[in-house]
């Protein structure tokens, strides 16, 4: 039994080695069993062990954890029929039972922890009585502490009435020889004490529930079991005149029986998230599942991106959206959801993770960039507009407008970031000379030509006015002038822009010879800032669409700062609508 006892403990059979405790009946086995079974989640073996081996305190603090209190109370009485005034305090300050802590530091003379305890907690009648009996002259009244706050174990909202559920496991053929063993014994023990007939030979299930242990039979009544079996279903193959414990020989003619019982974990299944990866072909999707690679692959692939330092933060600012955490059970790690945006008709197979970021949130982003334009905080806005473009291609829309709105977005972005970088440098660049004015002017001229918002087309307007009037290129100021006031400046712009149209009107010359031609439409290079005309040979970004001389192929976009000049790609992709 001690054997059958050890080897049920090691395979976590918990039922066989508690019938072998049964039969025992050892102190050392009801610990050893406790501890397994408490490993198993086995709470109501685990009460059955304490019980046996009278271990009060687990057994208080059993009924704590798994929230019985009618259990707990009982203990608290055992405790108080034993004289343990620890164990009895203990389970009183599990139940948070403060009058029942008060009676006890009362009964067992701590007379000044009583009397703390009961005006702290509100027992003021109790309180008082303890107070009149402290002897002022020889005793001092404690103090109580004004900060004091209430410590109270957490009422139990559901009992844990079952055990933890555990894996079903097919039993093998040692179970099933052991089980045999016992119906033996149980016969050899009905034959001696002469009570063969009232109960039949054929009731395995009241043989087996022997509560005196197993006893192992004679030879002959083995033999004769075997012999039952070899007739009834002719599988077995042993010698009549062989000596040897049944038992042993069964494994021999048994072919691949023993397999049965080992333990077979379930087959690993597919991970949420890599259900979202083998789903789609977004990138979005990828990087909230955390395969970044696969991400950064489609992203390669669909818009030219090849420089993913810019992404690091977009990256991990995406992927933290893609799981919800909660806690379970105290005693647990925080387990993860994955949130699927079809979570209507997903099923198991079927998700596409919910994302973040909408379309609505670029363009509310798109109104804090035209404020910074507007108060001429070039370089934040800049920042700002890269920012919303590369977000672009982390979308995910619903439907054919959107789309477009998408590639709207991108095409506003594009066109201030070339412009403001193109003002910028302007402003850096030297006035001595006149070849330095005159470039001046033609970026400022370039400038016009952007696709802006009216507010700052006006601004833009009146720089390019200022300066070629300065420069005495009074025709090309007087076509700026136009464009202004059509815009419908402020009263106070308009007039002095008509004032300055009527003195270029009277002399509609150029002084200087610039590289500009107003009536030939041309596209600016984002990295030269110079004018390429229509019919010339270009290269574009394959996400922003910003334009570059043929010589900038292959170099990094400057709008975007992440891909590659005149790549050849599929095309953004933001909808499972584009794949099909």
């Amino acid at each position: 039994e001690k054997t059958r006892f050890s080897l049920a403990l090691e395979c976590g059979n918990i039922e066989i080695a508690l019938e072998a405790a049964k039969a025992l009946d050892d102190k050392n086995c009801w610990e050893k069993l406790g501890e397994v079974a408490l490993l198993q989640g086995n709470h109501q073996i685990v009460e059955m062990c304490y019980q046996r081996t009278k271990n009060f305190d687990k057994l208080s603090f059993l009924y704590l954890i798994t929230g019985n209190l009618e259990k707990l109370r009982k203990m608290m009485k055992i405790a108080e029929i034993r004289k343990d005034m620890s164990g009895h305090y203990q389970n009183a300050l599990y139940l948070g039972d403060v009058s029942e802590r008060v009676r006890i530091l009362k009964n067992c003379g701590q007379k000044s922890l009583a009397y703390l305890s009961a005006a702290t907690h509100g027992l003021d009648e109790e309180a008082e009585s303890l107070k009149e009996t402290f002897d002022p002259e020889k005793e001092t009244i404690p103090d109580i502490d004004p900060n004091a706050k209430l410590l109270q174990p957490p009422a139990p909202i559901m009992p844990l009435d079952t055990n933890w559920p555990l894996l079903t496991v097919s039993k093998g053929f040692f179970e099933g020889s052991i089980a045999s063993k016992g119906k033996g014994g149980a016969l050899a023990a009905d034959i001696d004490i002469d009570t063969v007939g009232t109960e039949g030979w054929g009731e395995d299930a009241e043989l087996q529930l022997d509560e005196d242990g197993f006893v192992e039979a004679p030879e002959g009544l083995g033999e004769d079991v075997l012999g039952k079996g070899q007739e009834e279903g002719g599988g077995w193959d042993v010698e009549e005149d062989l000596e040897l414990p049944p038992e042993l020989d069964v494994p021999s003619g048994v072919s691949g029986s023993a397999e049965d019982g080992f333990f077979v974990p379930p087959t690993k299944g597919t991970s949420p998230t890599q259900i979202w990866c083998n789903n789609s072909q977004l990138p979005v999707d990828h990087i909230l599942a955390g395969s970044f690679e696969t991400a950064m692959r489609l992203l390669h692939d669909q818009v030219g991106v090849i420089q993913f330092g810019p992404y690091k933060q977009l990256f991990l600012q995406t992927y933290a959206r893609g799981r919800t955490t909660y806690q379970a059970l105290p005693c647990l790690p925080s387990m993860y959801s994955y949130p699927n945006r079809n979570w209507k008709d997903a099923g198991l197979k079927n998700g596409v993770p919910a994302v973040g970021l909408k379309l609505n949130d670029l363009i509310q982003r798109l109104q804090l960039c035209y404020q910074l334009t507007t108060v001429g905080k070039f370089e934040e806005a800049v920042e700002k507009f890269r920012s919303i473009l590369l977000s672009v291609p982390l979308l995910v829309v619903d439907n054919k407008q959107e789309i477009a709105e998408a590639q709207q977005l991108i095409t506003i972005c594009r066109e201030y970031i070339v412009g403001l970088c193109m003002e910028i440098e302007r402003k850096k660049l030297p006035k001595e000379t006149l070849d330095q004015q005159k470039r001046i002017c033609e970026m400022a001229a370039y400038f016009t030509h952007s696709n802006l918002q009216p507010v700052h087309m006006i601004l833009v307007l009146r720089t390019a006015l200022n300066l070629f009037f300065k420069l005495k290129n009074f025709k090309t100021a007087a076509t700026f002038a136009r464009r202004l006031l059509e815009l419908g400046p402020k009263p106070e712009v308009a007039q002095q822009t008509r004032k300055i149209l009527s003195a270029c009107e009277k002399n509609p010359t150029d002084a200087c010879q610039l590289n500009y031609d107003m009536h030939n439409p041309f596209d600016i290079c984002a990295a030269s800032y110079r004018p390429i005309y229509r019919g010339k040979p270009v290269e574009k970004c394959p996400l922003s669409g910003a334009c570059y001389s043929p010589e900038f192929k292959g170099q990094i976009c400057r709008v975007t700062t992440v891909t590659e000049i005149g790549k050849d790609v599929i095309g953004l992709r933001i909808s499972p609508l584009q794949f099909r």
